[in-house]
């Protein structure tokens, strides 16, 4: 795999980067934003390669013909580190990030390029990003480092800023959590005279959707805390409480990450539901990989002023969630204003 592949796509970062190379001043740490997680992985492997290799091209792209090319496109380069969310709450964790810097700290063969990649580096908890903190910036000798990202928000601006930033953007976007659970499936019953029943027992669903993001969040929170401080805090009432109160802190940060997510998944299906509407044509639409479950809006969509007050009301939903209305309240609401003639949630956050 070389950036070859992706030059057409992405002209100027390619250009940039073997320039870089080609003049020897490749960067220590880079961040790749994108939309597309599988893209990033495949871009940072190509320069990965490119700048691990040793014969150097005139243009500065990879010779393929090095041994390092050679371990790369045979995916056995061994001095490539790789770390990327396990767990079902996709969290990468500050012990894990931890397991990773040691890994990465090992010595290389001389002479060999040792590579650092964080696949979804959003999915570092606070913890984990403040603990990455002093390898990003002091990384080891002939060390360089490659974050990827669809959520650049989601990391520390000191992560940001101590990265080198190329964006490699295709208009596209992955919603693992909504794929996983199936809610596109369930948003595409929600339409006018879909009738009350389809639209309450579509809003249960969602709601059990929510119930198990809860119950990962609260798992991932179990998983990472430390007995330590229960030993600490034993026979000390008021600490106990303090970390009662830290511990249900945390599962419900979590909680929240997690139902933005599948909340951000629900605002991009009604803002495509509008663009068909519109009659905007099938190959142009920002979000392919939700046709699979658009059969039904494709042959009959909405009319646009329907489409458009649906999202209205789906971003009232947002505010209302924001604003700690009860979520079962507000979904019902949500999923009966859409199936019925006449909205009956004209405000969400009443």
């Amino acid at each position: 795999m070389s950036l070859a592949e992706f030059r057409s796509r992405f002209p100027k970062a390619c250009t940039c980067l073997e320039q870089a190379k080609k003049n020897q001043r490749t960067g220590q740490a880079y961040l790749l934003i994108g939309d597309q997680q599988d893209t990033l992985h495949r871009f940072a492997l190509a320069w990965a390669q490119t700048a691990a290799c040793l014969e150097q091209t005139p243009d500065g792209s990879a010779c393929n013909q090095c041994r390092p090319c050679q371990l790369f496109q045979s995916k056995s380069y061994p001095e490539l580190y790789e770390i990327a969310p396990q767990s079902k709450s996709r969290i990468i964790t500050i012990d894990a990030i931890r397991e990773f810097e040691n890994t990465l700290s090992l010595s290389a063969q001389p002479g060999r390029l040792k590579i650092g990649l964080i696949a979804s580096a959003d999915c570092l908890g606070d913890d984990a990003q403040n603990a990455f903190l002093k390898t990003l910036e002091e990384p080891s000798r002939n060390t360089m480092l490659l974050l990827t990202t669809t959520r650049p928000r989601k990391l520390l601006p000191t992560i940001r800023s101590r990265c080198q930033a190329l964006l490699l953007l295709q208009n596209r976007q992955q919603y693992p959590i909504a794929e996983e659970h199936g809610l596109f499936q369930l948003l595409s019953r929600l339409h006018r005279n879909a009738g009350v029943k389809n639209a309450l027992e579509s809003a249960s669903a969602i709601s059990t959707i929510l119930a198990n993001l809860k119950s990962d969040a609260q798992q991932y929170v179990d998983e990472n805390w430390d007995a330590r401080w229960e030993n600490t805090a034993e026979g000390n009432k008021s600490l106990q409480k303090q970390l009662t109160e830290l511990r249900q802190i945390r599962i419900d940060s979590e909680y929240v990450r997690l139902r933005e997510e599948l909340v951000d998944a629900m605002q991009t299906w009604f803002q495509q539901r509008i663009l068909i509407a519109a009659g905007v044509e099938q190959k142009l639409l920002p979000h392919p990989e939700l046709l699979q479950c658009s059969e039904q809006l494709l042959a009959k969509p909405p009319p646009l002023a329907e489409a458009e007050q649906d999202l209205r009301w789906t971003e009232e939903f947002i505010r209302a969630l924001k604003a700690n209305v009860e979520e079962s309240l507000a979904l019902d609401a949500l999923c009966l204003a859409i199936c019925e003639k006449v909205g009956v949630a004209k405000n969400l956050s009443d």
